[in-house]
C-alpha cells in the first residue's frame, strides 16, 4: 500500500507519475489503496493534482478516468496555470478540444484561454495565441469555424486588438493576427475591430520591420476595405499613404499582395476614396513598376486586378495609368498564354482602363494593343474569355465610329455571326448584333459578307430575345443591312429577309410590343426592307395588322425619340414612292406641326433627321408649301454641314443630301444654289472616313446636275486629290458619266501636282498603324448610311436627349415663331433662289 507521505527526489507520489504517464490501472490501485491521493499535491515548485498531472502529460485516458472519478477541475497549480492554461503552454489541441467538449462549467475553456492570451507575457500570450489560431481553424470546405462565436462572446476581439498595440514582440503577435484572420468575415467581427481601435492599430503595423507581421496586418485591413464604413476610417487614419510605402519599402510579393489587393478595395469602396488611391503620392508609378519587378503569375493577377479597380470609371486615374506607361505592361500579360487567369486579368483592366475616356481608348489603340486582343478571340472558342474580350474591344473602340468600325472588321463578320449564334450568351449576342450594325453601315460596306456568312438567320433568331437592348439591337441591324448611304436598297438581303420570314416577325413586334421604341425601330426596318422593292411592301400590306394610323399615332407619343423616328418611318416608307404617299395622307396625314419641335430644337439629330423627314413629305403636308417646307429642310441640313463640330451628325447630313439628290427634280439645284458643292468638298478633306465617304457619295448624285459637276470639276482640278478621294468611295455607288469624262479631258490638259506632304485620306488609318486601304478586290455591296449612336445605341441611349457636340436638353413646350408663310423663310436667311427652284418645281410636278 502506498503511503501519502511517499514521494520521490523530485517531489512526486506514485500516483502522480501513474497520471502523468497515462498508467490507469496504477492509479486506479492507488485510489482504490487511499482515495485521499485523489486531489494529492506534488512536493515541487508546481503543486500539481493527478488530474494537473495527467493534463500535463497529454494522457486523454488518464483525464478522463480522473474526472470520473470526482477529481476537481477547478484545481491551479503554483504558477495559477490550471488544465487550460496548461494545455496552451504545451499545445495540447486535442485536449483542449476534449475540454471543449465536455463543456464542464468548471473548466471555461474559452474565457481562460481568451484571459491567458491577454497575458503581458511574451510566452503565455504566444502559445495561447497559437492554440486559439487552430481552435479557429477554418473548415474543409473554407467555411469559418462555429466556434468563432465563443472567441467573439468571450471578448478574444477585444484582447487581440489589445494585443496588437502592446508592446510585446512582433513575433509573439503573428498568432493573434493569424486567429483574427480565421474570423474577420463575421460582420460582429470587424465591428470591434473598428470599435477598440484596431484599424488604426493594424495601420500602425505597416511600420513594423518583421515582414510577416506587415502582411497579417495587410490582409486584416484588406478584409475590412471591402466595407464602406471601414474603408472610409482606413483613408482617413492615413492608410493609404502606408500601404503605398509597403509597396516602395518591400520586395517581397507575398507581402505586397494583401497590401495590393488592399488599395484595389480600398478604390472599388467608394469613388471619393478612388480618387484618394489614385492620388496619392506614388501610388500609380509604383504599381506600374511592379509590373518591371516580379513575374509571378499570382501576383501579376492580382497587380492587373486593382490597376483595373483604381482606373474604373475614373478618368484622373486612367490618364495617369496611361501616363505612367501601363499599356505595355498589360500587352505583356495577354501573351502570357500559359495562364487564362492573368490574360482574362489583363482584358478586365483594358476594359476599366478604357471605359469612358476617349484619350485613354486613343492611346491603347494607338499601341495595338487591340490586335492582340483579337488574336486571343480568334484562337478562343470559350464563352466566358470571348464576351470579356469582345466587351474590353468595343471599350478601346469608344464612340468613335470609325474605330469601332476598324475593329469590327478585324473581329470580321464570320466569327460575329457566330457570336450571334452563342448559346445563352446575352453579352456576346448584343456584341456580335452592334458589331454586324457597324459592318453594315458607311460609304464602303459588309452587307454582302454578312448575308454569306448567314448573318441574317442568326439576327432573327435574337428576335426572340427576352432582353428589350438586344431585340432594339438587331432590328436597327436588320435595317441598315438592306439601306446603304443614300438610301440606295440591297435587293438581295430584302429578298433574303422576305424569304425567312422576316415580315412577320417585324410586324409582330410592330404591333404587339408593349416597348413604343420597339413598335417604331420595328416600322423603320419594315419600311427598309420594302424600300424600292415593291414584292416585299405588297407582302407587308398583305397584313391587316399594318395601317399607317399606328405610326401616325405615335407621332404624338410623349417621347420625342419616338415622335423623331415616327417621322423617319413615314419619311422612309414614303421615299421615292407616290402610292404611299398618298396613303399616308389618306389614313390622317401629318402636319408641319409635328416637325417644328424638331426644326427648332437645340439637339442637331433631331434637326438633322426633322429636315430630311420634311423635305421628302413636303408634298403631303398640307399646312406649309411644298416649296417652303422642302427649302426649310435643306437649309438645315447645309447648316449642319456647316457649323456642326460632331462627326456622326456631319456624316448623316451628308447622308441625308445624298438620300435628298436622287428623289425628285429641283432638289439637286436647291442644294446646289447654296455653295452645297463647296461645304461637302471640305468635308472630303476631313481626316473622319465616314464623313469623307458620306461626302463623297453625296457629291456623286450632285455630279448629275449639270451645275453640280461643273462645281465639283472645278474643285477637284484646284485639288486634284479630292478627285482620288471621290472616285475611291463612289466606287461602288453612282457618279456621273459626264463628269469622270470631263475629269478624264483635265487630266489630259494637265492638273497640279499633288501636295507630298498630304495626308492620305484614302481608307482608314488606325492609330499606330499604317494606312489601311480596301483592295479592289474586296467586295463590297451597296452603300449604308452611318447611323449615329442615339439611333443605333444600346438601350439606354434611347431616352439621351442631348446631342453629342454637347448641346442642351430638349426641352418639351411650344416652339414659337412659324414657318407657314415666305416672309418667315426670307427671315430665316433662306435663299430667294432655293425657294424660287423649289416652287417652280411643285409646279411642274402638279402639271
Amino acid at each position: 500500500m502506498a503511503e501519502v507521505e511517499e514521494f520521490d527526489s523530485q517531489g512526486w507520489n506514485q500516483i502522480h507519475r501513474a497520471a502523468h504517464g497515462g498508467y490507469i490501472l496504477e492509479v486506479d490501485f492507488n485510489l482504490n489503496e487511499n482515495r485521499d491521493l485523489l486531489e494529492l499535491e506534488t512536493k515541487d515548485d508546481k503543486l500539481m493534482t493527478p488530474f494537473l498531472c495527467a493534463v500535463d502529460g497529454n494522457k486523454m485516458k488518464a483525464v478522463k478516468y480522473l474526472l470520473e472519478s470526482g477529481a476537481r477541475t477547478d484545481v491551479i497549480n503554483a504558477q495559477n496555470h490550471g488544465a487550460v492554461e496548461i494545455c496552451a503552454l504545451k499545445i495540447y489541441i486535442e485536449m483542449l478540444k476534449y475540454l471543449i467538449e465536455i463543456d464542464n462549467p468548471m473548466i471555461p475553456v474559452w474565457k481562460n484561454l481568451i484571459r491567458f492570451f491577454d497575458s503581458e507575457s511574451e510566452e503565455e500570450a504566444e502559445a495561447a495565441g497559437k492554440c486559439l489560431r487552430v481552435l479557429t481553424d477554418r473548415l474543409e470546405n473554407n467555411k469559418i469555424n462555429p466556434s468563432w462565436e465563443q472567441f467573439y462572446n468571450n471578448g478574444g476581439v477585444n484582447v487581440i486588438v489589445r494585443v496588437a498595440r502592446s508592446s510585446l514582440s512582433d513575433e509573439a503577435k503573428i498568432p493573434a493576427f493569424q486567429t483574427l484572420l480565421n474570423l474577420i468575415e463575421r460582420l460582429e467581427v470587424q465591428e470591434q475591430i473598428s470599435s477598440s481601435g484596431g484599424i488604426i492599430a493594424f495601420i500602425t503595423l505597416l511600420k513594423s520591420t518583421n515582414h510577416y507581421v506587415i502582411q497579417l496586418s495587410a490582409e486584416i485591413l484588406d478584409s475590412l476595405a471591402t466595407n464602406q464604413t471601414y474603408a472610409l476610417q482606413i483613408s482617413q487614419n492615413n492608410g493609404i499613404p502606408a500601404l503605398v510605402k509597403v509597396l516602395q519599402d518591400i520586395h517581397d510579393y507575398e507581402v505586397l499582395i494583401p497590401a495590393v489587393h488592399c488599395l484595389g478595395n480600398l478604390a472599388e469602396s467608394e469613388t471619393k476614396i478612388q480618387a484618394q488611391v489614385g492620388t496619392s503620392h506614388g501610388c500609380i508609378p509604383q504599381l506600374v513598376v511592379l509590373f518591371e519587378e516580379f513575374h509571378e503569375h499570382s501576383f501579376l493577377v492580382t497587380l492587373s486586378n486593382v490597376v483595373g479597380k483604381i482606373a474604373n470609371n475614373d478618368e484622373t486615374n486612367q490618364n495617369n495609368f496611361i501616363n505612367a506607361g501601363i499599356v505595355p505592361h498589360i500587352i505583356s500579360l495577354l501573351n502570357i498564354r500559359s495562364s487564362k487567369d492573368i490574360q482574362m486579368s489583363a482584358v478586365d483592366t483594358i476594359y476599366k482602363l478604357s471605359i469612358g475616356n476617349d484619350s485613354t481608348q486613343k492611346a491603347m489603340v494607338g499601341e495595338n494593343i487591340h490586335e492582340h486582343m483579337l488574336k486571343m478571340l480568334r484562337v478562343t472558342r470559350i464563352v466566358v474569355i470571348q464576351e470579356k474580350t469582345a466587351l474590353a474591344l468595343w471599350a478601346i473602340s469608344g464612340s468613335d465610329f470609325d474605330i469601332k468600325r476598324y475593329i469590327a472588321e478585324q473581329i470580321g463578320a464570320f466569327l460575329l455571326v457566330q457570336f450571334a449564334n452563342a448559346l445563352s450568351s446575352d453579352k456576346l449576342h448584343f456584341m456580335g448584333s452592334e458589331c454586324l450594325c457597324i459592318l453594315a453601315q458607311g460609304p464602303l460596306n459588309y452587307q454582302t459578307e454578312i448575308a454569306k456568312s448567314h448573318g441574317i438567320p442568326a439576327l432573327l433568331k435574337l428576335l426572340s430575345s427576352s432582353k428589350v437592348y438586344i431585340v432594339l439591337s438587331v432590328i436597327r441591324t436588320l435595317r441598315f443591312i438592306c439601306l446603304g448611304v443614300g438610301y440606295v436598297p440591297n435587293r438581295n438581303n430584302q429578298n433574303t429577309l422576305l424569304r425567312l420570314g422576316s415580315i412577320k416577325n417585324l410586324m409582330a413586334l410592330m404591333v404587339l410590343s408593349e416597348d413604343e421604341t420597339v413598335q417604331i425601330e420595328a416600322a423603320i426596318a419594315l419600311a427598309a426592307v420594302s424600300l424600292g422593292n415593291q414584292h416585299v411592301l405588297d407582302e407587308i400590306k398583305k397584313f391587316p395588322e399594318f395601317t399607317y394610323v399606328r405610326i401616325l399615332k405615335l407621332m404624338y407619343s410623349a417621347d420625342p425619340n419616338v415622335r423623331l423616328l415616327a417621322g423617319l418611318a413615314l419619311a422612309t416608307f414614303a421615299y421615292n414612292n407616290l402610292t404611299e404617299q398618298k396613303e399616308i395622307a389618306e389614313q390622317g396625314g401629318v402636319r408641319f406641326n409635328s416637325f417644328r419641335p424638331f426644326l427648332h430644337s437645340e439637339t442637331e439629330l433631331f434637326r438633322c433627321l426633322g429636315a430630311f423627314q420634311v423635305v421628302v413629305l413636303a408634298r403631303i403636308i398640307p399646312d406649309t408649301e411644298q416649296a417652303l417646307s422642302s427649302a426649310a429642310g435643306i437649309k438645315l441640313l447645309i447648316d449642319l454641314v456647316q457649323d456642326s463640330t460632331d462627326n456622326e451628325i456631319l456624316a448623316l447630313s451628308c447622308d441625308c443630301i445624298a438620300r435628298l439628290s436622287h428623289t425628285r427634280a429641283g432638289i439637286p439645284s436647291a442644294f446646289l444654289s447654296i455653295d452645297t458643292v463647296d461645304h461637302l468638298c471640305h468635308l472630303l478633306l476631313k481626316n473622319v472616313e465616314q464623313v469623307r465617304g458620306c461626302a463623297a457619295i453625296a457629291l456623286g448624285y450632285l455630279s448629275f446636275n449639270h451645275t453640280g459637276e461643273r462645281q465639283i470639276l472645278n474643285r477637284c482640278r484646284a485639288n486634284p486629290y479630292m478627285m482620288k478621294i471621290l472616285l475611291h468611295y463612289t466606287q461602288r455607288s453612282k457618279i456621273s458619266p459626264a463628269m469622270l469624262e470631263g475629269w478624264r479631258h483635265y487630266r489630259k490638259v494637265g492638273l497640279p501636282p499633288i501636295d507630298e506632304d498630304q495626308q492620305n485620306l484614302i481608307g482608314y488609318n488606325p492609330p499606330g498603324n499604317g494606312p489601311i486601304t480596301p483592295s479592289d478586290e474586296t467586295n463590297y455591296s451597296s452603300n449604308t448610311s452611318p447611323v449615329t449612336q442615339y439611333l443605333a445605341g444600346k438601350e439606354s441611349r434611347l431616352t439621351n436627349r442631348t446631342s453629342r457636340s454637347g448641346s442642351k436638353q430638349h426641352e418639351e413646350g411650344t416652339i414659337t415663331g412659324t414657318l407657314h408663310t415666305e416672309a418667315s423663310f426670307k427671315s430665316s436667311n433662306l435663299s430667294l433662289d432655293l425657294v424660287d427652284s423649289l416652287r417652280s418645281t411643285s409646279t411642274d410636278t402638279k402639271s
